[in-house]
């Protein structure tokens, strides 16, 4: 039927109306600070609690500053240099959307239909652990100096067991500056409370904890089946790092552990080492010092092929940069570039996929050590500062969990791996999965951008990549937490580089939870 001109025309006016004064409200937004910070922003986490309307209202200025930053939600690592597992990143979409809705005055509208709070613990972890030791109650005796002291508990198994997941859990984590949990297979530890613990007591590092870590998870599918070995009646060690000033307040640390079965066959195993040290350097009053290392330290490289699963990069207050990478002459392997390093917000970061060493490569550490006041962290401009275990020393101490190269380790998606683990993220137990639902690409074909909506029906760890036609990833759209409703994001036709793709055929894969969708997508 042919619309009369002068109705078609008020028709089109009244949907431009429509869509014109059409407003962003907190349930539009809400689902992004549930995802994005209150995992750490909660009633009984860090702060100040971003959960409902109206706390959020009460740092929107604040919000509006750090999001227009990239201050938050904390993310170190460059993603322009490599990508990793659980990427905290607001997408351009939800970045924007926030931006626009604080500029626009916060709008309410109905808040009861913003989408249900999680209920956060301090636990990471979902199930119940096979183990849990805990450590005795510990109460700081730092004044005006650091302590250092070490903690022990037997495990009491009854034969060895291989790790596939373990979680650091202190009581009050605003006393532990830092943790370092060794296995003692020798049954010799003891506590030491002295504050001069500066030695670890076990033989086998399986983790650091600084704050803003998580816990550490193992894929449980083969071929990519990893694990720690925890020998017998062996004893559990921590070693922790106490800064000046908490006297009188206490701790009682807890390390969670998940165990493979019984004799499960083909676990690879996989091993813990700070394998970037350097302890011999000096930083003079006003100024600014670059500090390498390099591993192995002679001039030949690896002697076997490995693979990197993930890199903890570790200094205190007078660094302000960081960049790990392997090399062979002319050829480098990206490993993690921190631009904007804050003590403050540390990590384990897990390779989106094993990063295979190779032999005779080397792997390669690079610190910037500001000690002027373009940094005001430093402790004071107007001092040197050395290599020490104290929060005003500094320390270039940059670790890695790695295991044996096997053919194809490079190819394993390990971020989708862990994105489908149910000990990371709870998974449904219906026959029908209710994760996912309605995906929609327009304009598709697209010449300059393209948007890609989707609904979640609870809230799921979200990866959504675009591929060419051989099934390379050109582009990463989202990677991290989502909560529950309504998301869209956009995608520009650019590559990971940011160079603009040529015009062709790609395809766009959509995992949350255990569903997966995925489709084509023309860009003309």
């Amino acid at each position: 039927m042919k619309i009369p001109y002068s109705f078609g025309l008020l028709f089109l006016l009244c949907i431009g109306t429509i869509s014109a004064n059409a407003q962003t409200m907190y349930k539009d937004v809400a689902p992004i600070f549930i995802a994005n910070c209150a995992t750490c922003h909660h009633t009984g986490g860090i702060e100040f609690s971003l959960t409902n309307y109206s706390a959020v209202v009460a740092y929107g200025t604040s919000i509006l500053n750090d999001v227009q930053s990239g201050r938050m939600p904390p993310w170190p690592p460059d993603a322009n240099y490599k990508h990793y597992a659980h990427e905290r990143i607001l997408s351009a979409t939800d970045k924007a959307k926030l931006v626009n809705w604080i500029n626009a005055g916060m709008l309410a509208g109905d808040t009861t239909l913003a989408p249900p709070v999680p209920t956060f613990t301090n636990t990471q972890l979902n199930g119940t652990p096979d183990l849990i030791l805990k450590f005795p109650k510990y109460t700081s005796t730092s004044t005006a100096t650091d302590k250092y002291i070490c903690l022990n508990v037997p495990n009491n198994l009854t034969q060895d067991r291989y790790i596939r997941a373990f979680e650091y859990v202190p009581s009050n984590p605003a006393i532990i500056h830092h943790a370092v949990v060794t296995i003692d297979t020798t049954n010799t530890a003891v506590n030491d409370l002295s504050g001069n613990c500066t030695n670890f007591q076990g033989q086998v590092n399986i983790g650091d904890y600084a704050p803003g870590m998580g816990p550490t998870v193992f894929p449980g599918v083969a071929p990519t089946k990893l694990g720690m070995r925890m020998k017998a009646n062996s004893i559990l060690s921590l070693q922790l790092h106490i800064p000046e000033g908490t006297s009188g307040q206490s701790d009682s640390s807890e390390v969670h552990f998940f165990f493979y079965p019984i004799n499960e066959p083909n676990i690879r195993p996989m091993f813990f080492e700070t394998i970037l040290q350097n302890w011999s350097f000096y930083i003079p009053a006003n100024d600014s010092v670059v500090v390498t290392q390099k591993y192995p330290t002679t001039a030949a490289g690896m002697p076997i092929d490995i693979s990197l699963y993930s890199t903890f990069v570790h200094s205190h207050n007078t660094c302000t940069r960081i960049i790990n990478y392997a090399y062979k002459n002319t050829d480098t392997i990206p490993l993690i570039k921190v631009p904007h390093w804050d003590f403050h917000w540390q990590g384990q970061y897990t390779f989106d996929k094993m990063v295979k060493l190779p032999i005779d490569y080397h792997l390669f550490s690079a610190h910037l050590y500001d000690n002027t006041t373009n940094n005001p962290r430093t402790p004071n401009h107007n001092a040197p500062v050395i290599p020490g275990f104290f929060t005003s020393d500094e320390m270039l101490f940059d670790s890695f969990i790695y295991t044996l190269y096997q053919a194809g380790d490079e190819n394993v998606d390990i971020a989708a791996i862990l994105a489908n683990d149910p000990l990371l993220y709870p998974t449904s137990n219906s026959s029908t999965d209710l994760t996912l639902s309605q995906i929609n690409v327009y304009p598709n074909p697209f010449t300059t951008l393209t948007n890609i909506d989707y609904t979640l029906l609870s809230a799921q760890y979200v990866q959504l990549s675009i591929y060419d036609n051989l099934g390379k990833e050109v582009q990463k759209i989202k990677s991290g937490m989502e909560a529950s409703g309504n998301h869209s994001h956009t995608w520009d036709g650019t590559d990971l580089s940011g160079k603009k793709l040529p015009r062709g055929i790609y395809f766009y894969k959509l995992q949350a939870g255990q569903k997966t969708m995925q489709g084509k997508i023309v860009l003309e």
